[in-house]
């Protein structure tokens, strides 16, 4: 045996929820599941005392954007901005310090209008112009549906080639651009080469495995200026073949047009193509925009408004996207926020297989925030899977009576009631839309609070237990990405992919979750993370 760890509390999150005391490793998968006694009697190269501590599968996010979190990391942050004021005084002290030539744009991303205590509206070219009348500015909204952009860069965007099928989605006057008109920046922006987007993920990475998380599935391909996927696979691909990736990564390649999407399955590519650590998942499409952004879309307006949100594709046209991945058979997932959005790609869905054929396809929708009261129904007889994000009702919770008014809020983030209905669970972060802590994640699952609230939860009814939760965060998402023959569980012969944490999240307050610390994360056997190797660096 190469590894054992022992004296601790290991729980398997396997069909009968067993409980170990120690747990053994072999070429990098999970060769020993036992007592105390029994772990004492095996030879191993280490043996490791927990001391107690609890060891889990390794955390997987079902859905976030790695590259774009990488791309602000290194960029202006601007979550928790409360004034437009403030945003004008930070930018242009970014400017202040260098930097901008050579066309390089000034990109911020995390605003919220609901935080802008004296302005309270969207922030506006006119803001922006204030900053700078010559770099160009980006500042994309924290939902990333919605951005501002100034004078300069919004005369870029329009000379783009291609943008006339983006101009219903821009607000000349304002400077804001919507849904696929936010991306197109990204075609006048300086593109990064291989080695930048090689740089990118190896300086974040650990970020992922300090929060326990071992797998994630991940929006990559327009999260970049450029949107080159073909140079985002090629530099995945080349970490994994030097062996530096240190957690696994599924590729969610997304597309907004037919062409683009037809290109790629040209080339060959298909869901579960890859390696160990880095492959492709299901291909990405999206349907609506986002809540805050009152472009998700709706079936019924806004409260005092006209307004629907907005439609990325017709019927027809999602149809076409569907079929097109649907028959070269891939997996899909679609963004969906609103009720109508949501009925419009089960609609597809069910067509597609009725049409083509009905196989193991594992088709999905993301988000599911507000939903038709039909809609589980039928995505319990096309074995549609539902991805989640209850980190979202932290943010939300306030605003979407609101927006949406109570009859149609009682009936949004319902994950009890999906569960209730049949639906397998597959619990995100969508980050940087939120934080990727699972921890957090899951606290929010189970009270429906804010972090640091302690009520009775926002709709109680909807809470998840923790072994609902856990499993969202496990083996739940393991089938959702076809994989849990390899992770999820903890169980001999697969991966050794764990997560050791300092105390029993069985056990404690479910408001204090988050406090709970990350010990270690292993992947593959290798121990990827070490809080005790953070305290001596």
């Amino acid at each position: 045996m190469d590894k054992i760890y022992y004296n601790g509390k290991v729980r398997a999150i396997d069909k009968e929820n067993r409980v170990y005391e120690a747990i053994g490793i072999q070429d990098g998968r999970i060769a020993f599941l036992g007592s105390n006694e029994e772990a004492r009697e095996l030879p191993a190269a280490e043996k490791t005392d927990l001391n107690g501590k609890t060891v889990l599968p390794g955390f997987i996010d079902s859905h976030l954007h790695m590259l774009n979190y990488a791309f602000v990391k290194s960029s202006y942050r601007m979550a928790g901005a409360d004034s437009i004021e403030g945003i004008i005084a930070e930018g242009r002290r970014r400017l202040a310090g260098g930097g901008f030539g050579g066309g390089k744009w000034l990109y911020g991303r995390g605003w919220d209008q609901n935080l802008f205590r004296e302005e309270n509206r969207f922030l506006e070219m006119a803001d922006l112009d204030r900053i700078s009348t010559e770099v160009p500015i980006l500042f994309i909204r924290n939902c990333g549906h919605i951005a501002a952009v100034h004078t300069p860069a919004l005369e870029q965007v329009l000379a783009s080639p291609g943008i006339e099928a983006y101009l219903s989605q821009i607000d000349q006057e304002r400077g804001l651009l919507t849904e696929a008109s936010v991306k197109s920046c990204y075609n006048v922006m300086k593109k990064p080469t291989v080695a930048e987007i090689r740089e990118m993920i190896l300086n974040v990475q650990e970020d992922f495995v300090r929060c326990g998380i071992t797998m994630i599935g991940s929006d990559n391909f327009l999260s970049l200026p450029g949107r080159d996927g073909d140079a985002i696979m090629q530099a995945f691909s080349e970490l994994e073949a030097g062996g530096q990736l240190i957690l696994r990564v599924q590729e969610q390649p997304s597309f907004t047009a037919l062409a683009d999407l037809e290109r790629f399955l040209a080339a060959g590519h298909r869901t579960g193509d890859g390696g160990d650590y880095y492959r492709i998942g299901p291909v990405k499409l999206f349907q609506d925009g986002s809540l805050g952004a009152r472009t998700a879309l709706m079936n019924e307006p806004y409260e005092g408004t006209e307004e629907t949100g907005t439609m990325i594709h017709d019927q027809e046209e999602l149809q076409a996207l569907v079929d097109s991945a649907y028959r070269a058979g891939c997996q899909i997932l679609v963004h969906t926020i609103g009720d109508k959005a949501s009925d419009m790609v089960a609609a597809a869905y069910a067509q597609a297989i009725e049409t083509y054929g009905k196989r193991d396809a594992r088709l999905a929708i993301n988000h599911l925030q507000l939903v038709s009261p039909g809609l589980f129904d039928k995505m319990k007889e096309y074995d549609m899977l539902a991805y989640i994000q209850p980190v979202f009702v932290a943010s939300d919770k306030g605003i979407v009576e609101g927006l949406v008014g109570k009859e149609r809020a009682d009936r949004s983030y319902a994950w009890k009631t999906m569960l209730k209905k049949g639906l397998t669970l597959c619990g995100g972060s969508d980050a940087p839309v939120e934080s990727f802590d699972i921890l957090a994640n899951i606290e929010t699952a189970l009270t429906r609070d804010r972090i640091g609230e302690c009520t009775e939860g926002w709709h109680p009814e909807e809470k998840l237990t923790m072994e609902e939760a856990m499993r969202a965060f496990t083996i739940d998402n393991a089938y959702g990405m076809f994989e849990e023959d390899r992770v999820g569980s903890l169980e001999i012969g697969k991966l050794a992919d764990l997560v050791i944490l300092e105390r029993d999240l069985f056990t404690e307050d479910p408001h204090r979750l988050h406090e709970i610390g990350v010990a270690a994360t292993v992947v593959g056997g290798r121990e990827v993370y070490c809080k005790e190797d953070e305290r001596h660096e």
